[in-house]
């Protein structure tokens, strides 16, 4: 199984009041890295640009500090017949902090309606299926 990395700069101003990365910046720092990863994968070309987020979650297991290197890991969770779950992993000095989970369905651009995944985009996403 691929994976795929990314180490964001954390900002000192993705902090909140309480002195740890705020809990809506982290879902645009995941956004990032996912977008990074579909770029490098050019899911994009692939899909004409079909992706629709349906659905994500987040558990927060330890605050995500300012400082220290923040890893992130991409993996597919799961391909279904017109939607696949993104996993998204972040590790901070050692430890795992968040875990985040993105269904994204593929559409048609002209309908907005479920299409299919296409026999390239199983193809490409079943390279960093999780075992």
């Amino acid at each position: 199984m691929k994976t795929f990395e990314y180490s964001p700069e954390v900002r000192w101003s993705d902090q909140d009041m309480l002195g740890h990365v705020n809990n809506a910046r982290l879902i645009t720092i995941v956004e990032e890295c996912r977008v990074r990863w579909m770029h490098g994968i050019r899911a994009g070309h692939i899909t004409g640009g079909g992706l629709l987020v349906a659905h994500q979650s987040i558990d927060y297991l330890v605050p995500v500090m300012y400082g220290p290197k923040l890893t992130m890991t991409v993996t597919v969770k799961k391909l279904g017949n017109s939607s696949f779950t993104v996993n998204t992993r972040g590790d901070q000095d050692g430890r795992q902090v968040f875990d985040h989970d993105c269904v994204l369905v593929h559409i048609d651009r002209d309908t907005s309606e479920p299409t299919p995944l296409t026999s390239d985009l199983r193809a490409v996403f079943g390279e960093y299926l999780q075992d």
